[in-house]
Parts: structure tokens; sequence; C-alpha cells
């Protein structure tokens, strides 16, 4: 059986929400494979060289201290698709960031995870904050005098940033549960594609010819 439990994560660590944390809930679950959120292409940055680090790839070099498991990574590159629009996408996000009621809002955010981790990254409370944060991106964009054409970028970033990438890796993850048997799989993506690729996963179970049992890390 596939069994395979998304853990919302964050690449830098604050407060409760650490390697050492998620180290933890790894050994807890005892993996036969990690599905990480690095396209094929840094795989030996992270784990082999290991001239780059997140979060995520401190946590899984201390499992793998200890522990047999098969690190695959489901990730695609497209930095260089991006690219043409990379001076507008800064303008877009220095535009929200830059807002006060989005600073208040991610400072919000900032405190719970330094306090409760992983538990929030995962809860409904944090689907919450997505939603607030997506509708207040939208209405800071709708306030720029170029709104139309901003908005079209704003939009085909999250097209290009979120959807391609999501699809991209459940996709690869479903190739390799065809191909390849295991107990028991984690999957480590960043917490803020949490409520977008949750639905896409109902998608994948519905047309894949392999299914995999799904569960949602702080899930009752």
């Amino acid at each position: 059986m596939h069994n395979i439990i998304l853990i919302g994560t964050a690449h830098i660590e604050k407060g409760e929400c650490n390697s050492d944390e998620l180290y933890k809930i790894i050994k807890s679950i005892n993996p036969d494979v990690i599905f990480d959120e690095i396209p094929s292409s840094h795989f030996n940055a992270f784990y082999v060289n290991k001239t780059q680090r997140t979060l995520e790839s401190d946590a899984i070099n201390q499992y793998l201290i200890s522990y047999d498991v098969k690190i695959f990574p489901v990730d695609i590159d497209i930095r260089q698709e991006l690219s043409k629009y990379q001076n507008e996408i800064c303008f877009i996000f220095q535009a929200i960031f830059k807002h006060k009621d989005f600073i208040r809002l991610d400072k919000e955010k900032e405190e719970l995870m330094i306090l409760e981790g992983f538990r929030y990254l995962n809860s409904d409370e944090f689907l919450d904050f997505l939603e607030k944060k997506k509708v207040l991106e939208k209405q800071i964009l709708e306030s720029e005098p170029d709104m139309e054409r901003v908005l079209s970028i704003y939009k085909l970033f999250q097209i290009e940033e979120h959807d391609k990438r999501e699809n991209a890796m459940l996709q690869n993850i479903y190739n390799y549960s065809k191909e390849n048997r295991y107990k028991q799989a984690v999957f480590l993506i960043g917490s803020e594609h949490r409520k977008s690729i949750i639905p896409k996963i109902a998608v994948y179970e519905k047309i894949s010819t392999v299914k995999l049992n799904w569960t949602m890390y702080g899930e009752k």
C-alpha cells in the first residue's frame, strides 16, 4: 500500500519551526521514501556536496545519518520561463510586501510559526491565513496605477509558480509510485502550497491508475 503523508514546511527556520522539530516528525513516521520539493538538478547540492541548505534538507540529512531512506526530488525549475517578467514580478511583490496591512498579517503568521511551528503550518488556521493573504494581495494590486497589467502578470506568476509546479510535483510522485513499491512516504512541501495542492490531490486520485493513501499532517 502506498501511504503518503503531506507535511507543510518552511524553508527557513523560525522558532519552533526548525530542522530538529522536522527531524522528530520524520523519525516518528519512519518513511521509506521522502518526496522533496526540489528539482532533480539541485539534488547533489543539497544531499551530496551539501553546498546548499534549507530547513528541510538539514532535517533530512540528520535523518540519513541513522536511517536508510530514498530521497526523491519532485519539483521543476521554472526560473528561465519567468525570467522575462522578472522586473515586473519584483515590482509586484515589493508593492505587496511594503503594504501596512500585509506587514501586519505576515507578522501575525510569523509569530505563530515561532510559537507553534509545524502544528500551525499544518492547521486550518494557516489555511485561513492563506485565504486572507490571497484576498489582500488582490486588493493591494487593484490599487496600482497599471492595475490590469499588474494583475495579469501576477496571475501568470501564480499559474507558473504554483499550478505548473504543483501539477509537476504530483505527476512525479504518481509516476514514481507506479514504478516503485513503498509502505510509507512523506511529501515535504512549502506550507503556502497546502491550500492549492490539496484539491489537486483529489483530482489525481480520481484519474490515476495507482491509488495513494494520502494523509495531511495535523489532520484530526
